[in-house]
């Protein structure tokens, strides 16, 4: 009996080593090295190595993203050389080149590769023919992905996308890195793409795009030290920052009128074994620093928080002098046409950036102004700005004037407007909340100036847009001169008091209604009373956000809510 038991422990015991000598030996077969590169050609050049010219590990920089070096077949662009309308390479001979436009897939290119299990690092290095703009209406970002395809079915699900980097100047190569973790050994394919539109509608992408030196290397295996310092949240006293991404590095935070105190900053790293170590502002404005150490304690990062507190005359808007003044980009303009993404404003469509000049007259501000052209497509022309506004009163003003003498009443004429624009659920559809009609000229080449109010009840992402339509060269309409617009101003007015706030806020529903009203958004109502359109008491009631209408005759009605403060509003009884 002892003699058996002996043979089936040793017989456990070699089994237990034979297997973890097989689990060791599988470990050491598959071993990566930190740095070890899993792309093939990321250079994209004709040659890897010593003079190499295999197409296993070469490109020969013929158009149309032939099967060559790893990469696969792209769409709408070519292996491209350094020339005169490309510009140089970052890499050795050759990158890759999207056209302007394409068909409805748009402009991409791929790789598909084996990765094993593991932390990866991966950058690259982009650079664009003319400045462009990310944030258009229909826009499609232009985006570094990385995808898999765990069922092998050939639908490659997106697992990690990359906006890339906007440029700010012309023909200059910016380099993005990043980070992936694999949890497991499997296909992963990275993919470049953009949609600059097609030949007959082309979108504000429509601009060359270079990529190269690609990278994807080994840094570490699963439950190694990482070198991650992202943030999972960034709350200031208790509430996340607006706009919070793990990827963001700089926030600007508007705080009420009147505020005297720093807030309260705390950051949570998306690492748990990494740190972060807070430098407050010691005053307003000021800015919040926070500096993160990953749990390598080699790689830092640092985010920044810049407070301001509103006060009347803060002006929002970028450059709204439209000048070339300003030294950085950020805040100045080049005066090349067709609206370059620079000084805040957005791309627009049909004018340009235009000096004083016999044929322009003379600008308002300092040496630029905004040229709408007389004519464009059936977009008409228009150019605007983004920006995040704080709750509040502001005031708004710009400068007009017009070549010629135009008309806004003739039948079929879209009258030139200012308007601002909200995209509460970002689904990047703006809605109109305030439309003004520009001023109409009385005398050519004379400039004239609009003031007006606007009230933003949240704090939100506001776009102000400038818009005419001067018909087609087929079609042209009574609007087809040149319009100038020049000094724009977005400034604040003042904080919301507390019963604008509940104002802003109110509502009834629903409304057209049959019976019963509902009150929303304002707390402690003493009464509710419903006036008929001459005005007479219809009905009363007390403590309550609801009042029975059923009674009541068909048409418009007035209600009153009264909290302390007295709100109106409209409705239709059913």
């Amino acid at each position: 009996m002892t003699k058996k038991i002996t043979q089936n422990l040793m017989k456990t015991l070699l089994c237990s080593c034979f297997m973890a000598f097989t689990f060791l030996f599988s470990l050491t077969i598959s071993s990566q090295e930190v740095g070890d590169e899993f792309l093939v050609n990321p250079g994209i050049n004709t040659a890897t190595g010593a003079n190499t010219t295999t197409p296993d590990t070469g490109v020969d920089g013929s158009g149309n993203f032939p099967v060559l070096g790893g990469w696969g077949t792209g769409f709408g662009g070519a292996y491209a050389a350094a020339s005169t309308v490309n510009g140089d390479c970052h890499s050795n001979d050759r990158m890759f080149k999207m056209f302007k436009v394409g068909g409805s897939s748009g402009q991409f290119v791929t790789q598909t590769v084996t990765l094993p299990a593991g932390n990866y690092n991966w950058s690259f290095w982009t650079k664009w023919g003319q400045l462009v703009s990310w944030d258009n209406t229909g826009d499609n970002s232009p985006k570094f992905t990385i995808l898999t395809d765990d069922n092998n079915d050939s639908t490659w699900e997106a697992v990690q996308t990359v906006i890339t980097t906007q440029p700010t100047t012309v023909d200059t190569w910016v380099e993005q890195t990043g980070t992936y973790t694999n949890e497991i050994e499997r296909q992963v394919r990275i993919k470049f793409s953009k949609f600059g539109g097609t030949s007959a509608s082309p979108s504000n992408l429509n601009q060359l795009w270079f990529i190269d030196d690609v990278s994807l290397n080994f840094a570490s295996g699963l439950g190694n030290i990482t070198d991650d310092t992202s943030l999972s949240d960034l709350t200031i006293d208790g509430t996340t920052i607006s706009g919070f991404s793990p990827l963001e590095t700089n926030y600007d935070v508007y705080l009420p009128e009147g505020t005297t105190t720093v807030p309260t900053v705390v950051a949570i790293t998306t690492d748990v074994d990494a740190t972060n170590v807070i430098t407050d502002a010691t005053s307003l404005p000021g800015t919040t620093s926070i500096l993160i150490t990953a749990e390598d304690e080699t790689t830092t990062s640092t985010v920044t928080v810049n407070f301001v507190a509103v006060e009347a005359g803060l002006e929002f808007l970028i450059n709204g002098g439209v000048n070339t003044t300003a030294v950085d980009p950020d805040t100045g303009v080049d005066g090349s046409g067709n609206f370059p993404v620079l000084g805040g404003w957005g791309t627009g469509v049909g004018g340009s950036y235009a000096p004083s000049s016999s044929g322009n007259g003379d600008c308002y501000s300092e040496d630029r102004m905004f040229k709408l052209f007389k004519k464009g497509t059936a977009d008409g022309q228009y150019i605007n700005q983004t920006i995040t506004l704080p709750a509040g009163t502001y005031n708004w003003s710009f400068w007009t004037r017009w070549a010629a003498l135009v008309s806004w009443g003739n039948t079929g004429d879209y009258e030139p407007t200012f308007k601002i624009m909200t995209n509460d659920d970002n689904d990047n559809t703006w809605e109109t909340v305030q439309t003004v009609v520009t001023t109409q000229p009385t005398t050519a080449n004379e400039w004239m100036q609009q003031t007006g109010t606007f009230t933003n009840d949240i704090e939100r992402k506001v776009r102000i847009k400038f818009s005419k339509y001067g018909g087609t060269t087929a079609e042209p309409s009574n609007l087809s001169e040149l319009w100038f617009i020049d000094e724009v101003s977005l400034n604040f007015a003042s904080s919301l008091s507390v019963s604008e706030q509940e104002l802003m806020s109110l509502s009834i529903y629903p409304n057209p209604t049959s019976d019963m009203i509902s009150i929303k958004g304002v707390e402690n109502i003493k009464s509710i009373k419903v006036y008929s359109i001459l005005g007479a008491l219809e009905k009363e009631v007390f403590n309550t956000n609801q009042i029975d209408v059923s009674e009541l005759s068909p048409g418009v009605h007035f209600i009153k809510v009264n909290n302390g403060n007295v709100f109106s509003k409209k409705f239709i009884k059913q």
